[in-house]
């Protein structure tokens, strides 16, 4: 057996939250046909992305003196607002399936993109939301941006990210 550390942030985004999204878009980019069944799969896995993904905001904020995840999304928002835009999106999918559902969801299939999709023969899931200040968001691509985020968090080439966290650790003297 082995020990997981779901308490440290690193712990759960190496054991659950990039597990979770390596699934979401090892499916999401299979080139097979979306059908009902497999449209599914691909919202369960990309639900479950989402949660993990999101959740990393509320243990990231504490590290960061912010009060909630939320402050947090806020934070990244201020130092790049389209990326803050994903996130919140993120946040709100999530609290979707947490709670009773309020936003506009719609499934449908798009062509590949070369610059971001994987080759194949078949389209891909598009799953849109519309937030109540009227941005549309692509779901699969905003959880990959949130993906994407948490990678540069943690090798530290984000504007916000885990080595300043560190550093604003306040280690007592030794005496």
């Amino acid at each position: 057996m082995a020990e997981m550390y779901l308490d440290d942030v690193r712990g759960y985004w190496r054991e659950l939250a990039a597990v979770a999204y390596t699934e979401f878009w090892d499916e999401y980019q299979s080139d097979e046909p979306v059908d009902r069944v497999r449209l599914m799969l691909i919202y369960r896995r990309l639900i479950c992305a989402a949660l993990l993904l999101n959740h990393l905001a509320d243990k990231a904020a504490l590290m960061h003196q912010c009060g909630k995840g939320f402050d947090f999304i806020n934070l990244v928002e201020g130092a790049d607002q389209e990326l803050g835009k994903a996130l919140h999106a993120c946040r709100l999918i999530s609290n979707e399936v947490k709670h009773e559902a309020k936003l506009l969801q719609e499934a449908s299939t798009r062509a590949r993109v070369p610059e971001y999709d994987l080759d194949g023969a078949n389209e891909v899931l598009e799953l849109n939301i519309l937030t109540k200040s009227g941005d549309v968001f692509d779901m699969c691509i905003a959880v990959g941006t949130f993906f994407n985020f948490w990678r540069s968090y943690f090798d530290g080439s984000a504007s916000i990210n885990f080595k300043q966290a560190l550093s604003m650790i306040n280690i007592p003297e030794a005496k």
